[in-house]
């Protein structure tokens, strides 16, 4: 996947803003999909279904536990983006694999775990229809080791459960931007979401979909800032 850093002076001002962080609610059991560097090849990855939880940065037991096949990244450099059903887990020494793997991917269900001694750099990342989000730092002594949000429709965020207004337009593109420098576990998680853009090319200019990702002219959009 090539490497695009979205740049941020997206005329932020000009939105209305409003925070989305809710509880996260108990997941249901399934398979999930399991990726980190492979140790024993640089030029590879493992990918792994796993069927139950795993301990995060424990590549031992993901090995036992879980169904797990090495990649070659001569396989994977060149794509422009993967759509991943069900939950992604991605361990992390070092931000290329996200940029690899994620990048300009659609995710719904994103766990990401750091998993080295070193900080990461503050890179953004730029994921579609996201939904939920887990973040994790194995560093002993970090303030904020586990997080975690639900990117949920707005008014069910803010705990009113009564059906949105029949002339509010559907929401049926959702594009996330990550900062990576979370994972370092120094503040607490927070985002904030623009709803019912009506052209998002509009506002983000800059910003790339890679087929089959590109909204239609007829699609709202939410757009979610996470750091």
């Amino acid at each position: 996947m090539v490497s695009r850093t979205p740049q941020f002076p997206f005329l932020i001002s000009t939105l209305s803003l409003c925070t989305v962080l809710v509880p996260l609610a108990a997941a249901k059991p399934h398979n999930s999909t399991l990726i980190y560097h492979n140790n024993n090849n640089n030029n590879s990855v493992r990918n792994c279904s796993c069927a139950s939880r795993v301990e995060d940065c424990n590549k031992a037991q993901a090995n036992m536990l879980c169904s797990c096949r090495t990649v070659p990244l001569s396989s994977i450099t060149g794509s422009t983006g993967f759509t991943y059903q069900g939950g992604l887990t991605v361990w992390l020494k070092d931000p290329w694999v996200l940029r690899l793997l994620v990048n300009y991917s659609s995710v719904p269900d994103l766990r990401l775990a750091a998993c080295g001694a070193n900080p990461l750099p503050p890179e953004y990342l730029t994921v579609f229809g996201l939904k939920r989000l887990r973040i994790y730092n194995s560093a002993v002594g970090v303030e904020f080791p586990e997080q975690g949000l639900s990117i949920e429709g707005l008014e069910k965020a803010r705990g009113k459960q009564r059906p949105l207004p029949q002339e509010t337009p559907h929401i049926s593109f959702m594009v996330s931007f990550l900062d990576l420098a979370l994972l370092n576990g120094g503040s607490s998680l927070k985002a904030y979401s623009v709803k019912h853009l009506p052209s998002i090319g509009g506002y983000f200019p800059n910003l790339l979909f890679p087929s089959p990702f590109e909204p239609a002219d007829s699609q709202h959009c939410l757009v979610t800032f996470i750091y």
